[in-house]
């Protein structure tokens, strides 16, 4: 008799769920049918609101991040590195967006190589576990910003982040949760958008942070790292 591993179970059960789903996908797609980037995000959609679906996506996820995720981003991606930012408790739209990107080597920034491997290799089904994984699970280590730094970056804050962001941090439709997370990260990032380098480059983001010092990005990230994460309240957009 052929021997049949739990996860490749595991693996047809979530792929029947979604096949299963898709009907009601056909329906509520409408014009994003012909935007295989839209299909994917209402695929997820309809997985995280069929119970069943949810569960199989979670537990494909949990399987993966062993051989994927954790060397770099922790366990259940809580990050130990303050340059590596937290996954858990993230957006999960964010998310999807983020591993599409990597895997058409759009992204290009300091962990790209790493990432466009790696994402080169996912199906949309594994993708869509993963996201809704991580976006599952909570964040119980996040990053904690120097207090004086911090209440300096308030006001920062509110002038060049809570538009997209939300007044707590969370993100919500494209854009990410940044409460919580790694302050090394943050400052990274922000330098790399205002300075334009490693290609990681958006109007948006460099259009908000081109007037920002050094010390202003270091305020910033120690008080968006001092936000306390709030189980789904990603910010409406």
């Amino acid at each position: 008799m052929l021997a049949v591993s739990s996860k490749t179970i595991d693996g047809f059960v979530l792929i029947l769920l979604i096949a299963l789903c898709l009907p009601r996908l056909s329906v509520a797609a409408g014009s994003g049918a012909s935007n295989p980037k839209q299909q994917l995000l209402d695929q997820m959609e309809i997985v995280q609101q069929d119970g069943a679906a949810r569960a199989a996506a979670i537990k494909k996820g949990r399987d993966m991040i062993d051989t994927f995720c954790v060397y770099c981003h922790g366990q259940d991606g809580n990050s130990a590195n303050p340059d590596i930012p937290n996954l858990a408790q993230q957006n999960p739209t964010f998310l999807l967006a983020q591993m599409q990107q990597f895997a058409a080597s759009d992204r290009k920034d300091d962990y790209a190589g790493v990432m466009q491997r790696l994402a080169k290799t996912f199906t949309p089904q594994q993708e869509i576990s993963l996201a809704v994984y991580f976006a599952s699970v909570p964040l119980t280590q996040p990053a904690s910003g120097d207090r004086t730094l911090a209440a300096k970056g308030r006001s920062l804050f509110s002038a060049h982040c809570v538009v997209c962001h939300g007044p707590q941090g969370m993100g919500g439709g494209d854009f990410p949760r940044i409460a919580g997370q790694q302050p090394g990260y943050i400052v990274r990032t922000l330098r790399n958008f205002r300075d334009l380098d490693n290609d990681r480059r958006s109007s948006r983001m460099s259009g908000v942070t081109h007037d920002l010092t050094d010390a202003d990005i270091n305020e910033l990230a120690a008080y968006v790292a001092s936000l306390p994460v709030k189980p789904g309240t990603y910010y409406p957009q």
